[in-house]
């Protein structure tokens, strides 16, 4: 399949999984997973990220929160309805259990081994997204991590249940992963075959899993420790599994392979390189809904020594920070297929943070399955960047993908004495709007004074606006007749923006932990390419500073 066109490519592998998802859905196939139960454990991995106590004494109480949801324990609690896609793999993960391991006590495991139970009576047989190869890995990596805290004291019957229905899990996961994953799932799925490998007696497939995650690696982790998706949701959770990979390794006496080693030290100083301020990560290609403190302890494994990377070239972002404010903006082009899968047309955009306080957004990432927003939060104008001739800036196509027009980029930055000078460009409405795209940016050495030019030069008549979509907790005023506008977050300061043409406020949205998209406003400046080049010129600085 490697010497075959990637779209083709794209299409016989999800052919290749829906055929294989009828066939695990058939009624026999459950039997074919019947086979040796190992009589115990040799290993077992511990569990490197805390849980909350608070959410631990909601789940005893019979409430499921998750992706911004809340459910409780009436009716089906596998399958709820109106629940979206990350709420069910969450909730079939189990990585809700370290919630009950933090709150601790016999009616903390007295629950997790009722739902445990209840999981393994009710899903025997195949069915989505319980059986899916990255969700089982995840709930196979839970369950191990877990045993000796809430199933090695139970009774005989139990762990003999739990380790038969590990067993089977396992049998499944070799057969299916490597049909229905790719990317990050891929890793995930691994992930729960080594450690699988590592825990269960009589397991001896380790060596071929650690060939096929060193396969992996070369494949997904770049140069300069980013993801192959350009997306830093994606690279905090291939991040996350390495980690439980290797520590699950050492903890089993095992080596850990170099390749691994290496990969991790270079994405760890890359995931602190692509956050702001409040430690959460910057809301490109599907990023904005991960937890701060998650994305910290990755950090602090990864990275303890707290370094951020100098540059990231190959996964195509640059950061701007001094004083209190941090610019990341994206100056690469979408990644290419088969990594363009939920990839969105953000080139050049930016967002801007002012210590912990977020001031310029893009619109975030709704959930996999919120269908009325997906294909508006991948555009263009749902970035805050240049949109012109109300088109994207690569060609976005329904599924998720990124089509034949893609935008080509390039990035050039200086230094002097501690300021900063940005000068990025793509050529993404080249074809059919025959306009480039040209983005500046000087962040002076005290972090103060932020200064922007927009400029597009090409065709005359084409319509265009600049964006600037705020965070929710902004409020914003216009002043000056709309050349100016005020900037209020809750702390850090007031901040003006102001430009060379005049403004408007209009409504916008983002997203975060809620299915639903919060309200929020946007910055639009608009207007029409002329016969000459044509400029935009904006600049952000804190409210008192002298110029």
């Amino acid at each position: 399949m490697a010497g075959l066109p990637a779209q083709l490519q794209i299409k016989l592998l999800d052919l290749t999984r829906r055929a294989a998802q009828r066939l695990f859905a058939l009624p026999g196939y459950r039997l074919s997973l019947i086979g040796r139960t190992p009589a115990s454990m040799i290993s077992t991995p511990a569990d490197l990220w805390a849980g909350d106590a608070n959410r631990g004494t909601a789940l005893i109480a019979g409430s499921f929160v998750f992706a911004g949801v809340a459910r409780g324990r009436d009716g089906d609690i596998w399958a709820p309805e109106g629940v979206p896609a990350e709420w069910l793999a969450a909730m079939h993960g189990f990585g809700w259990l370290r919630d009950l391991r933090a709150l601790g006590g016999d009616e903390a495991r007295q629950t997790a081994r009722r739902l445990v139970a209840d999981w393994i009576v009710h899903h025997r047989a195949w069915s989505l997204p319980a059986w899916r190869s990255d969700v089982l890995a995840a709930r196979l990596t839970a369950w191990l991590s877990h045993y000796d805290t809430f199933f090695a004291s139970g009774e005989d019957d139990f762990r003999r249940r739990v380790v038969a229905s590990i067993a089977r899990q396992i049998r499944h996961l070799d057969r299916a992963m490597r049909l229905e994953t790719h990317g990050a799932t891929r890793i995930t799925a691994l992930k729960g075959r080594i450690l699988a490998s590592l825990c269960l007696e009589g397991n001896t497939s380790l060596d071929r899993g650690l060939r096929r995650l060193d396969r992996e690696l070369d494949r997904q982790v770049l140069a300069d420790g980013g993801h192959v998706a350009r997306s830093p949701h994606r690279l905090l959770t291939v991040l996350q599994d390495l980690l439980e990979v290797r520590a699950a390794l050492a903890g089993a006496q095992q080596e850990v392979p170099g390749t691994l080693q290496a990969a991790i030290d270079r994405m760890g100083p890359m995931l602190r390189y692509l956050r702001h301020g409040d430690g959460g990560l910057a809301g490109f290609n599907g990023a904005g809904l991960e937890d701060p403190a998650l994305v910290e302890a990755v950090a602090e494994q990864a990275s303890p020594r707290g370094k951020a990377a100098v540059r990231a070239p190959a996964m195509g972002f640059e950061r701007l920070s001094a004083g209190p404010l941090t610019v990341l903006a994206d100056s690469g082009a979408p990644p290419s297929p088969p990594w363009d899968d939920g990839a969105h047309a953000g080139t050049l955009s930016l967002e801007i943070s002012a210590g912990p306080e977020r001031l310029i957004v893009n619109c975030g990432a709704a959930p996999s399955d919120g269908r009325r927003w997906l294909d508006a939060q991948r555009a263009t104008a749902a970035h805050s960047t240049v949109v012109v001739g109300d088109r994207n800036s690569s060609e976005l196509l329904e599924g998720g993908r990124i089509g034949k027009r893609r935008a080509a980029t390039t990035a050039e930055r200086d230094t002097d004495d501690g300021a900063i000078l940005l000068s990025m460009s793509h050529e993404g409405y080249a074809r059919p709007d025959g306009i480039v795209h040209r983005r500046r940016l000087f962040l002076s050495a005290d972090g103060e004074d932020l200064r922007g030019e927009d400029i597009l030069s090409g065709r005359a008549g084409i319509p265009f606006a600049l964006r600037f979509h705020l965070h929710p907790s902004v409020r914003a005023n216009l002043l000056q007749s709309g050349r100016a506008a005020l900037l209020k977050p809750p702390r850090g300061g007031v901040w003006r923006l102001r430009a060379s043409a005049p403004m408007e406020l209009a409504e916008s949205i983002h997203f975060e932990i809620a299915p639903e998209p919060r309200r929020t406003s946007q910055i639009v400046i608009k207007g029409t390419t002329g016969p000459e080049s044509n400029t935009v010129k904006w600049a952000l600085h804190r409210e008192g500073r002298r110029d």
